[in-house]
């Protein structure tokens, strides 16, 4: 899953290989939604074996239970849905380019996209069911991709595109004023998590 390094400069723990990631939840980004196609619900890795995933190439398979879809709207109009995906024991704020209709609630689905952190301020801003939960880190990584720039943008930056992937490695440990500081490059962390379990 992807991690904001802002996220982490704002006071979220620096985290390291081993540590406990407490009170967060996960946003599916979906680039497609559809009819279950999986027997059994849950999250799979998809693997990219020839880099034709492109940017944000770290993509997830959730197959689970739809909840209620509200439209998401923007100055410009419609921009998709969000709603809830429960996969087994897990459940994911899910957003998505179509509109609440084509979601049907308590439908199975599969969504493919990424899995990125919630932003903790965004749970009462924005008033979202509360899915956080807590998480062992397993591996982390850090991505650096190429900012695309577009002069009629606001700052500059071409909205909605990561830009290209240009390397990713792991590391042991984060560190949140040395992880990003690359001009025209932008950092984001890749977690490799797994639920802690109630004992």
């Amino acid at each position: 899953m992807y991690l904001e390094t802002w996220i982490v400069k704002d006071g979220a723990p620096e985290l390291a290989l081993g540590d406990h990631l407490r009170g967060v939840g996960l946003r599916a980004d979906c680039c497609s939604l559809g009819p279950a196609r999986a027997a059994a619900d849950g999250v799979v890795e998809l693997v990219d074996l020839g880099g034709a995933q492109g940017p944000g190439s770290h993509r997830y398979e959730l197959t689970g239970v739809a909840g209620h879809a509200e439209d998401v709207r923007s100055e410009r109009g419609p921009v998709g849905a969000e709603f809830v995906i429960t996969a087994g024991d897990q459940a994911f704020f899910a957003r998505t380019r179509g509109p609440a209709s084509e979601v049907a609630v308590g439908s199975r689905v599969t969504a493919q996209g990424t899995l990125s952190v919630v932003a903790d301020y965004e749970w009462d801003a924005f008033g979202l069911p509360d899915l956080r939960t807590d998480w062992y880190v397993r591996r982390l990584a850090i991505e650096h991709r190429l900012i695309d720039y577009a002069p009629s943008s606001p700052g500059g930056v071409l909205a909605g595109h990561p830009g290209k992937v240009l390397r990713s490695f792991e590391i042991e440990r984060m560190s949140r004023w040395d992880d990003d500081r690359i001009p025209g490059i932008m950092a984001w962390y890749l977690l490799d998590v797994t639920p802690l379990r109630a004992s």
